[in-house]
């Protein structure tokens, strides 16, 4: 565990590693259904029917996003700050769990209503900055011609995979977006 000082950039990634009957829905489900249908619709046959500027496409959503990593900052800051004991309740029914190593022992923390939505913010507003970078590199990066000729199929793998990695980043933000203003709208005034 002498490494773990080397991993703290991950900490926002911690809404992956959450525990909660419930919350694996919001993990990794409901982003793979969506995923699935975007890249089956985008990536198969179906896609003849319709077009669209994949480039276009990707710019706009990079505006958004854009505008959304202040949103989950903000919304960050604001729940770290708002004094609202509330939030600082364990969470009811069955509050999602994060097991963390501290001093060669596993410790298992019930999270409240701020730690909670603490590490929600933190996982949208990285994830976003991600899918922004990604969207810049789709966006101005050109593959030279000689590459292309040479390694067709290693540059088709990468960019199946880039695509693969966007969409289901892009799926998860979504859901988990969702789920956070369900929070801020619906659960967070209620003990």
């Amino acid at each position: 565990m002498k490494y773990n000082k080397h991993f703290k950039i991950f900490t926002v990634f911690s809404f992956l590693r959450l525990k909660s009957p419930d919350l694996c829905w919001y993990q990794w489900i409901y982003p793979t259904i969506i995923f699935l249908f975007i890249f089956l619709l985008t990536h198969s046959k179906l896609s003849d029917c319709f077009s669209y500027d994949s480039k276009q496409l990707i710019t706009d959503l990079n505006t958004f996003i854009g505008i959304l990593v202040g949103f989950y900052i903000a919304a960050l800051a604001a729940v770290s700050s708002f004094s609202n004991n509330n939030l600082d309740q364990i969470m009811k029914g069955r509050p999602p769990t994060i097991t963390n190593f501290r001093n060669n022992e596993t410790i298992i923390e019930n999270l409240t209503r701020r730690r909670f939505l603490s590490i929600l913010f933190g996982y949208c507003g990285t994830l976003s900055i991600f899918l922004y970078i990604c969207g810049l590199l789709k966006i101005h990066f050109v593959v030279s011609e000689n590459l292309s000729k040479e390694s067709p199929i290693i540059l088709s793998i990468f960019e199946f995979a880039f695509s693969a990695l966007y969409i289901w980043s892009l799926s998860s933000l979504l859901i988990v977006t969702l789920l956070g203003l369900h929070y801020l709208i619906e659960r967070m005034h209620r003990a």
